[in-house]
């Protein structure tokens, strides 16, 4: 079958070396970034993704390119004493400030933070009951981050992931795109005071990024079955859901 022409820049859009030095650029002020630019909608967002992979007491999760372990926290809540969050990201400085809310939650012996490459989990096969991945994936080579979810997700087990994609109301979208690249890149470079342009890489992501029903294609392809994706906030952001 002939490749969709829309699916033809769908490409990881820079080197790894520029994806660690967006993300320590940004670290320290990364939580406070994401509130004011999403107004705080972002919390939403996640805990909406969390319900969606149900996490039941007592289930190993993994939570891949954690950040600062927003999800992974959410995640250790509901898994409980007898669970256990395996948090995985490249990223050394947004670990650190993970490490930090780790400890202010009193989750230390629920939550393990690694550092490890979404494309090459450190990981051993059939692992996790749950897995998440939260507005990451655009930074990703799609086939190979979904067949490492796959593989060390248990038989049964279920992956949810949460990212961003063009909205399909044009009208929506081009407001969307107005604020992406005329407010977002000034509000979040005067809060993390950001020198890498990681502000200005992010719209463009979102147009370099598959469609949401390719997207699901995408992890159909991976193995996952009872694939399902939903819209939030007038299609900003999809929720992905499937099951191994």
């Amino acid at each position: 079958m002939q490749q969709p022409e829309r699916l033809k820049n769908v490409k990881r859009p820079e080197t790894e070396e520029t994806v660690q030095a967006f993300f320590s650029s940004v670290a320290r002020r990364y939580d406070i970034a994401n509130s004011v630019i999403s107004m705080g909608r972002h919390y939403g967002w996640k805990r909406r993704a969390v319900r969606e992979v149900n996490p039941r007491p007592g289930d190993k999760c993994v939570d891949v390119c954690t950040g600062t372990n927003d999800v992974a926290v959410m995640l250790a809540k509901k898994v409980g004493p007898t669970g256990h969050v395996t948090a995985v990201d490249w990223n050394k400085d947004m670990q650190d400030v993970g490490d930090f809310k780790i400890k202010k939650f009193g989750l230390q012996d629920r939550i393990t933070n690694i550092q490890g490459d979404a494309e090459a989990l450190p990981l051993p096969d059939n692992e996790f009951d749950r897995a998440t991945v939260a507005v990451a994936s655009r930074h990703l080579r799609i086939p190979k981050h979904f067949a490492e979810l796959y593989r060390v997700l248990k038989p049964g087990g279920r992956v949810v992931v949460l990212d961003f994609f063009e909205p399909p109301n044009a009208i929506f979208r081009n407001l969307y795109f107005f604020y992406s690249y005329h407010i977002l890149p000034r509000l979040g470079n005067l809060i993390t005071r950001d020198r890498t342009g990681v502000y200005s890489y992010l719209p463009d992501s979102v147009k370099l990024y598959y469609k949401p029903e390719d997207f699901a294609r995408e992890m159909e392809k991976a193995g996952f079955r009872n694939v399902k994706y939903y819209p939030l906030f007038h299609g900003v952001v999809y929720i992905h859901a499937g099951d191994k």
